[in-house]
């Protein structure tokens, strides 16, 4: 044996107790090294998918922050100061969070900057609509043409995925970007706007805390559309993006819209005073 080959042997065996820690890829070592997993979320709530305060926190994507942080070995911290969706995928392209857990849409502009996860949940585009204008617009009687040359006003959640999906699906619309889904609702049934949009979950649950929103809308869902909600990861976790799929896909591969129903009426009777 060579002198060369014994020295690199003893070397290896002498370093081999932290080898382990030697291999973890960039960002798992941060993590270890800091003790716990940054998640971003919106400064808001969104149940079921999570709400509460910082030392109480609940909901779908907490359960799953909770699982990724517990492959690691880690605690949670919650980072929620974003007002937005677009600002919750900036806190992890700017390394203020490991991981956005938000109710995340994938559009194409966010996967320029960000790393998606395999979805979590998978949903139908969908509008509410409201009655007087659709009747007023459906001259042939035929509503579906209406909604597929949609004209009218259009509002949804600025900096939020909608706002990408409308001026998509919508060329020849009015856009309205607002600051909360309670102002669309009420400009809706005011006759302010025409139509609101946003995934098929948010505009049935409408039916839920709003019953007399039926009165003056029409819900119609995007049969060939899909919003597909994901964790969002900077572009150089890779390894932790792998992580992150192999909870998804153990634990929370089956979430449909009546799980998120069920979910929602867990949350709510969770939180009542």
């Amino acid at each position: 044996m060579s002198r060369a080959l014994l020295v690199l042997i003893l070397t290896i065996a002498c370093i081999s107790p932290s080898f382990a820690q030697i291999l973890y890829p960039p960002e798992i070592a941060e993590i270890k090294k800091r003790g716990k997993l940054i998640v971003a979320m919106t400064a808001f709530d969104n149940p079921p998918f999570y709400g509460g305060t910082l030392s109480n926190m609940s909901g779908l994507d907490v359960d799953i922050a909770k699982s990724v942080a517990k492959v690691l070995g880690v605690g949670i911290e919650y980072n929620r100061e974003a007002k937005s969706f677009a600002e919750v995928v900036d806190q992890v392209t700017k390394g203020n969070a490991d991981v956005a857990i938000s109710k995340l849409s994938i559009t194409g502009p966010r996967m320029t900057v960000v790393r998606f996860s395999t979805p979590y949940v998978k949903l139908n585009q969908a509008m509410l609509v409201n009655r007087l204008w659709l009747s007023q617009n459906s001259k042939t009687g035929n509503e579906d043409i209406a909604i597929r040359n949609f004209n009218g006003s259009i509002s949804f959640i600025a900096n939020s995925s909608y706002d990408t999906f409308a001026r998509i699906a919508f060329p020849k619309a009015t856009y309205k970007p607002e600051s909360s889904w309670n102002n669309i609702i009420d400009g809706l049934i005011s006759g302010k706007y025409a139509a609101g949009f946003r995934d098929e979950f948010e505009i049935k649950r409408i039916t839920l805390e709003k019953p007399s929103a039926p009165i003056h809308t029409k819900t119609v869902v995007l049969k060939d559309t899909v919003d597909n909600i994901a964790v969002a990861v900077h572009p150089n976790s890779v390894h932790l993006l792998s992580i992150v799929d192999y909870v998804i896909k153990q634990e929370y591969n089956d979430i449909d819209i009546k799980r998120l129903i069920t979910l929602l009426k867990d949350y709510t009777e969770k939180n009542k005073e």
